[in-house]
């Protein structure tokens, strides 16, 4: 069996783009599950659906005030670190397991983002965002390297290598947005709980 045909079970030979179109088909069938997975309101009205009700109208949270825009600017910089990631969540943009640590890290950075907006995230929960983040990022940026160790074609070693180098820059700013983030929930009279400036 040449290096450019496959085989599967019960069927004939394919070649080397049909499985390239059946990895793209289960990688987007994979992002498409995950994106149900991950969203809570969704999986809230699919069980009122599943039991014939209605969903409740989520009543407004009352906005705590901000003076100073802590929270806003520091939500408006994972939105930066967000935008940056966006390509990674396109089906086949990013190869291999980097695709999927980089998806994830974005979904992570948008749980953060709300969580702080919404001023319903615990400090513990936020920690542990910033730490799942960081290890995503890490992971990504490890099987980036590895994967430029293939024989591929430039120009994809070449995209690889800039992904590496943007998921090294994207793990130094969220060090840096790891403090103040934090400091948001230092200055509530129950830090545990709520941010609030």
């Amino acid at each position: 069996m040449s290096g450019k045909q496959r085989r599967r079970r019960g069927s004939g030979r394919i070649d080397e783009e049909q499985v390239q179109v059946l990895v793209a088909r289960a990688r987007a069938d994979i992002a498409a599950v995950l994106d149900q997975v991950l969203d809570d309101e969704a999986g809230l009205a699919a069980v009122y659906a599943h039991h014939g009700l209605m969903a409740p109208a989520l009543a407004p949270a009352p906005e705590p005030e901000d003076p100073g825009g802590a929270v806003q600017a520091v939500c408006e910089r994972i939105a930066m670190l967000e935008t940056a990631l966006a390509p990674a969540g396109r089906p086949g943009e990013v190869p291999g397991q980097a695709g999927f640590y980089l998806a994830a890290a974005r979904r992570y950075l948008a749980e953060l983002r709300f969580g702080l907006a919404n001023r319903d995230l615990a400090a513990g929960d936020a920690s542990r965002l910033l730490n799942t983040i960081r290890h995503d990022l890490l992971q990504a940026s490890q099987a980036l390297h590895h994967d430029q160790q293939l024989p591929l074609s430039p120009p994809v070693l070449a995209r690889m290598g800039d992904l590496e180098e943007l998921t090294g820059d994207l793990t130094r700013q969220l060090n840096d947005l790891t403090g103040p983030v934090m400091r948001l929930f230092g200055r509530s009279p129950d830090p545990a709980l709520v941010p609030v400036s």
